[in-house]
């Protein structure tokens, strides 16, 4: 059994809005749900902590913010990889953590905002769909890409080798051992096939979470025997949704991570220090991811 978690991330200032669901993944491959309902962060934080290894958790944040950015926020030395960047983040107060944003946006004003907010070299070259950690308007992404880092932090510092964030090179053995994905709900749906945008708002979005839920085990390959137990939450609040979205990425990333598309060896550089979001391969004739 392979303990399974999907989380969609809030870092709203009062502490609302984030979703966990939770289950177990069986050896014949079907994810069982325990459990989905809304938690603080720090309720979060203790739960993965906590958690039956071997697991894997899909979190719905940035894990890293852009190399350019990065590398402002630390010249002396510059950052190598997530956990260097995690720790200077988290030296920061939220209000420096924007401050040190805005000051990186604003010296070069006379560019579009879209390259003074560069994304992520895996989100421009995949997921175009996809925000800068660093934008701040309609979504603000500071909240969640500042809180989500603070946490990662807590947890590589306190237990480094129980952790394992792909491109990273695992440590500790594999049965005791976390696995934390970073993933985007809408970006999993686009790569199964199933309707990735117009199922949070709007006239057709209740239709929308239907065809996901009805079509999630079969796109996926990960059977959900009591998927009708949280389906009403599930149609009722988008947050649910996506929590239970992730938990699916998570189990199909537990049956068989090589079905993901993973960096390259010219992108794994960048996405050891940015984070990359991690998504079934759409393979076309040639094979290619």
């Amino acid at each position: 059994m392979t303990t399974i978690i999907g989380v969609d991330f809030s870092g709203h200032r009062e502490d609302r809005n984030t979703w966990m669901a939770s289950g177990k993944l069986s050896g014949d491959g079907a994810l069982a749900l325990d459990s989905v309902h809304p938690v603080r962060r720090d309720d979060l934080y203790e739960a993965l902590s906590d958690v039956p290894t071997p697991a894997v958790a899909a979190l719905d944040f940035p894990f890293g913010v852009p190399r350019a950015f990065a590398e402002f926020l630390s010249q002396n030395p510059p950052p190598g990889d997530m956990p260097d960047i995690w720790r200077v983040v988290s030296d920061l107060t939220a209000t420096e953590f924007v401050g040190r944003r805005d000051e990186f946006v604003n010296q070069r004003p006379g560019l579009p905002l879209s390259e003074r907010e560069p994304k992520r070299a895996g989100d421009l070259a995949y997921h175009r769909e996809s925000y800068s950690p660093l934008h701040t308007v309609n979504p603000n992404m500071l909240p969640m890409t500042y809180e989500g880092i603070r946490m990662l932090h807590r947890w590589h510092h306190e237990r480094p080798d129980r952790w394992h964030v792909p491109p990273l090179e695992p440590t500790g053995p594999p049965s005791q051992r976390v696995t934390l994905l970073e993933l985007m709900p809408g970006a999993f749906l686009k790569s199964v096939g199933l309707p990735y945008k117009g199922y949070k708002k709007g006239r057709s979005a209740l239709k929308r979470r239907d065809e996901i839920l009805g079509g999630l085990a079969e796109a996926s390959s990960v059977d959900l025997p009591n998927l009708d137990g949280v389906r009403m939450a599930c149609r009722a609040n988008d947050d649910c949704l996506d929590a239970v979205v992730a938990a699916v990425s998570a189990a199909a990333w537990a049956r068989d991570s090589s079905r993901f598309h993973h960096p390259n060896r010219d992108e794994l550089a960048d996405a050891a220090l940015e984070g990359w979001i991690y998504v079934p391969r759409l393979d076309g004739p040639d094979g290619s991811g």
